[in-house]
């Protein structure tokens, strides 16, 4: 998938992912998300609640977003593997409202009230969603 690609793949709107996160004893937690859109092929922001991913986001700036589009065979699976750091995390302020705005209007009133931040990451790596078969 190209960076262009990329992009358009994942501001499709609906699209769902999974975002790993781990927090400061080195445990892991996994959420789906759906609010996640790249700006460009370098950065993802994402609107998250108050939640763990945000909690272990303070304490631990790297992620994984897994971002997918099933199919009826895994193998036919599209989407890559986003692994990210934390640029900045906006409790208040005209991105963290630009983000509210585009939850709501992608998933309604109700679940733009949830959102507690916005965050802004670096792309610092993509994989491929499935690994190659050896």
């Amino acid at each position: 998938m190209s960076p262009e690609e990329l992009v358009s793949f994942v501001n499709t709107a609906q699209r769902v992912g999974t975002l790993s996160t781990v927090d400061h004893a080195g445990n892991p937690n996994s959420a789906i998300v759906g609010s996640a859109m790249m700006p460009d092929p370098q950065h993802v922001n994402i609107a998250l609640a108050k939640n763990h991913s945000l909690e272990n986001l303070r304490h631990n700036s790297h992620a994984v977003l897994s971002i997918y589009e099933p199919a009826p065979v895994i193998f036919n699976w599209q989407g890559a593997r986003l692994y990210l750091t934390v640029d900045s995390i906006e409790e208040t302020g005209p991105f963290k409202e630009e983000m509210i705005q585009r939850v709501e209007q992608e998933a309604g009133k109700m679940a733009a009230r949830t959102i507690h931040a916005a965050v802004r990451f670096s792309m610092v790596k993509i994989r491929p969603l499935l690994d190659s078969i050896r």
